[in-house]
């Protein structure tokens, strides 16, 4: 007798996966499957159709469909999220405002952007700038104090509620002083390269969007990272000791671990697909050959709901 539930299941999560796939190979552009979405009413159709079938001789071939519509919807979601944002990618802003300044020991960075793209770099010594632009009237809002910096995409909003034209923020922080790092990218893209970084705690949020982070060479406590209809890739660093937690929310995540680190994985996946190469099963994780002998350790708890995580990919974190 044919197990129902898990052959829907099975529908769900094959649909979802192959649009990922072909994302991930260039097969299939983002832009493309943004432009397909405008016809997602035919998932309810699809569901309908599966409702009506129930009961038939075709019932088992109508839950199938029923179950597959949907793992293309959200696959594409995952796919499209950073190119249904068209506001967020307008024309270069006309003029841009610097402001630098220098931390003590430690300081408390706190990054958000709500529509366009964010940069992080790092530099040498205790000096830290930030670069704002913007295509609008409203520029970023940036606050220093004492042992911190925060840098904020302003309040304006247009007459539906969304966020008007693109901010364009370059933030460089210093190698010199030990960061507390937070972080949200929402509707819009971040690329991190936080080489020789300094971190205690960092806190990253994408939504709807999408994030690259670089920790090559960066030491790290601990990291948090939300990951919500959006797609990210993170490279952790080559060596220390440091903890890590991923939730990935109809998503996609690429985690990346340099040679020589030992990389441990628990958690679970709710409608969601893990691939873990190079990792081998040990009880309840999944760890790298050798892993209690590696000069450095990464305990990683991972959380996926109806998302999608490829650790160690081929080619790399991209």
């Amino acid at each position: 007798m044919i197990n129902r539930r898990l052959l829907y299941t099975g529908a769900f999560l094959v649909a979802m996966g192959a649009v990922l796939l072909l994302a991930r190979s260039d097969a299939l552009a983002g832009d493309t499957v943004a432009g397909a979405l405008r016809f997602w009413p035919v998932v309810v159709i699809g569901l309908g159709a599966g409702l009506l079938l129930r009961g038939t001789r075709l019932g088992i071939a109508g839950g199938v469909l029923a179950a597959a519509l949907p793992g293309l919807l959200i696959g594409g979601l995952v796919v499209a999220a950073p190119d249904m944002t068209p506001e967020c990618r307008l024309a270069d802003p006309a003029s841009y405002s610097t402001r630098q300044g220098t931390f003590e020991e430690a300081a408390t960075v706190d990054l958000q952007i709500d529509c366009g793209h964010l940069s992080v770099t790092t530099g040498s010594g205790t000096g830290w700038q930030v670069r704002t632009g913007d295509t609008k009237a409203a520029a970023p809002v940036v606050d220093v104090s004492a042992g911190r910096l925060s840098v904020r995409s302003s309040e304006r909003r247009d007459h539906v509620g969304l966020p008007w034209g693109g901010d364009a923020l370059d933030v460089t922080l210093p190698t010199g002083s030990t960061l507390d790092l937070s972080a949200a990218v929402n509707a819009g893209r971040g690329r991190f390269d936080l080489t020789g970084a300094r971190l205690g705690d960092v806190e990253l949020d994408v939504n709807a969007g999408e994030l690259r982070v670089d920790l090559t060479g960066a030491s790290l406590e601990r990291l948090t990272m939300d990951v919500n209809a959006a797609k990210a890739a993170v490279v952790l660093p080559r060596g220390g000791d440091f903890s890590a937690q991923f939730h990935v929310n109809a998503a996609e995540l690429e985690l990346c671990a340099p040679a020589g680190l030992g990389l441990r994985i628990t958690g679970d996946a709710v409608l969601g697909s893990t691939t873990y190469s190079g990792l081998v099963r040990d009880g309840d994780a999944w760890e790298t050959p050798g892993y209690s002998m590696a000069t450095g350790h990464a305990n990683v708890t991972m959380s996926v709901n109806v998302g999608s995580v490829n650790v160690n990919p081929e080619g790399g974190c991209k």
